[in-house]
């Protein structure tokens, strides 16, 4: 199949795509039918068979398990590694709180950060008297790993970090990163809100400690669903904050001597009742991306198409991008003398979907594998008419 009849195909599978010029995808991506057909399979399901039938909670943890194992192909980490979660920032919560922390203790991050990564670094640091240092990044351009390292002290004992940064676009050099923390004694937690699926991730490779991911972006999966891996050896340092069913192993109930025994792997992060619906659709949303797609051809296309909008972008007067060349799928930009809101209204009465962004105040296209070239000169056009 040509490239061509494939993104005909992909675009018909997606049909959020052809309704509008689809530029937001690190907000939400766009829902296959396939997803939302297992969706309303398991909602029908439930509705004419109800939900505690012995056989259905055998179907349901199947399911997952087939989830974890689909995740750990796109990560780079085994399925032991991974708890599911309901989103990124319900495993960045997890990872702040993991330790035991103690007054004085330093947690490092960025100006680069999510509200969902920073939010529970500054509770941490209101509720115990953590230190939080917030390192300025610019734009997530010039000597990342000598301004991070430069905060390190003997107190230090975690680093909390985007792959890829909301704000900017830019791709951190989180290898490099994580050597330089793991020399220093230090642990790094990671956001991968917008790098899960828009780039190729190697988690053991990379060194990592822990790393939060979403459904609901790149991956084109329902709300609700995320994953969180914790590196094997950091299970013993990385104690759950809440737990409930989910976490024991064997599946026993507690005796009031408060006895209990965690399960073995990341398991031990999940708690109880999950939404059967979106297990079911997370799972065939990363089947068709996978088998369906290709990850190879996901990531190369994703790659160009960015390349491709930051150099049209970057043509027009009056537009200065702010990404540097090391990024993944997501464009930053402003536009002289426009508040970003008001351009992301503009483009919108053209059916142009775009989002303005704080820290940077500025505005930031996602360009999706679906993504088409007319997509971004519409993009273009429809800017430079702005600008004039």
């Amino acid at each position: 199949m040509s490239d061509e009849a494939k993104l005909t195909a992909i675009r018909h599978e997606l049909p959020a795509t052809t309704e509008s010029v689809y530029l937001n995808t690190g907000t939400c991506g766009p829902l296959p039918r396939r997803t939302v057909a297992a969706i309303q399979a398991e909602i029908q399901h439930e509705l004419l068979h109800g939900r505690i039938a012995f056989a259905d909670f055998e179907r349901l943890l199947a399911m997952i398990d087939d989830l974890r194992a689909a995740f750990g192909r796109l990560l780079g980490a085994d399925p032991a590694e991974l708890a599911l979660t309901h989103h990124t920032s319900e495993g960045m919560n997890i990872g702040t709180w993991a330790l035991n922390w103690r007054p004085g203790d330093e947690l490092i991050t960025t100006t680069l950060e999510h509200e969902g990564g920073l939010m529970p670094a500054y509770v941490l640091g209101r509720r115990l008297g953590v230190t939080v240092k917030v390192v300025e990044l610019g734009v997530g351009q010039d000597d990342v790993v000598g301004r991070l390292e430069a905060a390190v002290t003997s107190r230090t004992r975690l680093i909390s970090v985007s792959h890829v940064s909301f704000i900017s676009g830019a791709k951190l050099p989180l290898a490099e990163i994580v050597e330089m923390a793991h020399r220093r004694g230090v642990l790094v937690l990671v956001d991968g809100a917008q790098s899960a699926g828009a780039m190729p991730i190697d988690l053991h490779a990379l060194g990592v400690d822990l790393y939060a991911v979403p459904g609901q972006k790149w991956l084109c999966g329902p709300e609700g669903v995320g994953a969180l891996y914790v590196r094997r050896d950091r299970l013993s340092e990385v104690q759950p904050t809440f737990t409930g069913f989910a976490s024991l192993w064997p599946a026993m109930a507690i005796d009031t001597t408060g006895e209990y025994m965690l399960t073995a792997d990341a398991r031990r992060y999940e708690v109880g009742t999950v939404f059967r619906p979106a297990i079911a659709g997370m799972r065939e949303s990363l089947r068709w991306l996978e088998e369906g797609v290709g990850w190879d051809w996901i990531y190369s296309r994703i790659a160009d198409l960015a390349r491709q909008a930051a150099g049209m972008l970057a043509e027009l007067p009056g537009v200065h991008v702010l990404t540097p060349p090391e990024r993944a799928g997501l464009i930053s930009f402003r536009v002289d003398g426009w508040k970003p809101e008001d351009v992301v209204n503009q483009l919108a009465q053209h059916r142009i979907r775009i989002r303005s962004v704080h820290g940077l105040a500025c505005l930031r296209v996602s360009t999706g594998f679906y993504t088409t070239r007319e997509d971004l000169l519409q993009l273009r056009d429809r800017l430079a008419e702005t600008t004039r």
